[in-house]
């Protein structure tokens, strides 16, 4: 290899960063002092940082180095050591080829590694594979203690919203790690986010609630619908320790909410037809609600500086009504149902019944996970798997169904009785469209030429409730 070496391109790596940048700073200047000793003069500096070497994440970086070797824009590299470039045997193979057909030469700090001889591949090669074997130990030993850890009910990860962490000691004052306690103003927030969910708000609706009271993701980002549906999916606010998506073991921390609220609030996030906020709020009581009298199409709004609001029909463009006098209809139906004691009834709980029928679904899906892991290994022929696959969609679907039977109607709470008026009038338009779906299909009625509107132009077909 020749040791004329024309521009130099120095690599830095850490795989954990504390935010200050000072290991790769450290890194950077070592290994310029050791090209100015050699006589490289440095072109190019690379610096990969908060990276691991061992994971799927990309480096940019270091992409970019093989770029610059590969076009020849640099004919030397110099590394702190030969795990900063890679831990992989793989990755570290792929680097050999390519500096040995560009020629281009490879120093580290702690000693040159000349990849064009034997012995300095023979060097790197067993660099990397120590390298690697002290990776794949600490992983052990990782899952190990994260495995011990989620058994005794210790929190782990990021600090949950509802809770903060506080350092504990032993009987001799000393460290004794960590535990979470209730944060009382984000606690309170989670309840009643729960509840918002159980009553049938959007997730939309409780993203909002939370940023217009001032509060902040853990990254201090305002909340968006998917994670809040994320966040309140967690086994944790029951009370409950998880690894690898199973329960484990009790936390030792206090549960915000009882297991019969998660359990009602997990059936709703996990309904197959749950509606999830995505694209633009709806500003329209009944915009994809409400049904065209001739077509059957949803009817959608048109808003115009030439006429009042409407809704049109984009089916057959042959049905058209002002916005405001169908609300006035609708809202004055919709409060005079709230009102009737058969709509109270059905919005008693039934926590037994749903807990039974989730574990049911759960039963089914488990089984589902098994044929599909018995396809994967051979033991089934795709024939075989398809025809269970197909008997259990069945048996998913009457879960379902069970799932949905069983659960309350609690988009109704806190909406019925003397008060639907005022309740109804201070609710979300988000929670007004649900309750009408829940309730009721509207129908816009077709009219003559010129026929003024009438109530009886809206028709009303409500739905059974159990």
């Amino acid at each position: 290899m020749s040791t004329a070496v024309t521009a130099c391109g120095i690599y830095a790596r850490i795989s954990s960063d504390d935010g200050s940048a000072l290991g790769v700073a450290r890194q950077i200047e070592d290994c310029t002092r050791e090209a100015e000793r050699r006589g490289w003069p440095v072109a190019q500096v690379f610096t990969d940082n908060d990276v691991s070497a061992t994971k799927s994440k990309p480096r940019p970086e270091y992409e970019r180095l093989l770029a610059a070797i590969e076009a020849r824009t640099i004919d030397a590299l110099v590394v702190y050591d030969v795990d900063r470039l890679t831990r992989t045997p793989a990755e570290l193979e792929r680097f050999i080829d390519l500096a040995d057909r560009r020629h281009a030469a490879l120093a580290s700090v702690g000693g040159d590694v000349d990849l064009a001889t034997p012995q300095g591949r023979l060097t790197a090669r067993i660099k990397g594979s120590v390298a690697r074997h002290e990776v794949e130990q600490m992983s052990r030993r990782l899952k190990r203690k994260f495995q011990e850890s989620a058994k005794d009910g210790q929190a782990h990860g990021v600090t949950p919203f509802g809770y903060r962490r506080e350092r504990t000691k032993d009987d001799q004052g000393r460290d004794n790690g960590y535990r979470d306690v209730i944060e009382p103003a984000e606690a309170d927030a989670v309840r009643e986010l729960y509840r918002m969910v159980i009553a049938g708000e959007s997730l939309r609706g409780l993203a909002k609630y939370l940023n217009d009271r001032g509060f902040k993701t853990g990254r201090g980002n305002e909340f968006r619908g998917n994670v809040v549906g994320n966040m309140l999916r967690r086994q944790r606010y029951a009370g409950h320790r998880t690894h690898a998506g199973q329960i484990v073991s009790k936390g030792q921390w206090e549960p915000i909410v009882s297991q019969d609220t998660w359990d009602q609030a997990a059936a709703i996030l996990a309904a197959p037809g749950r509606r999830h906020s995505r694209g633009l709020e709806p500003k329209h009581l009944l915009s994809g609600i409400a049904l065209c009298g001739r077509c059957g199409t949803a009817m959608r709004p048109s808003i115009s500086t030439r006429r009042k609001p409407s809704y049109v029909c984009p089916g057959c463009m042959r049905l058209t009504r002002q916005m405001d006098p169908v609300h006035e209809v609708v809202n004055a139906v919709m409060i005079g149902r709230l009102s009737r004691p058969d709509v109270l009834a059905a919005t008693a709980p039934k926590p037994d019944m749903l807990r039974a029928a989730l574990a049911a679904r759960d039963a089914v899906l488990a089984r589902m996970d098994a044929a599909a892991d018995m396809s994967a290994a051979g033991i089934t022929t795709p024939r075989q798997f398809a025809r269970m696959n197909e008997q259990l969609k069945t048996q998913l679907d009457a879960a379902e169904r069970e799932v949905k039977a069983s659960q309350p109607v609690r988009v109704l709470d806190s909406m019925t009785g003397p008060d639907a008026a005022a309740r109804w009038a201070a609710v979300s338009l988000d929670r007004k469209r649900e309750i009408i779906r829940t309730l009721v299909s509207v129908t816009i009625l077709p009219a003559g030429p010129g026929v003024p509107f009438s109530p009886e132009q809206i028709s009303f077909d409500w739905k059974e409730l159990a």
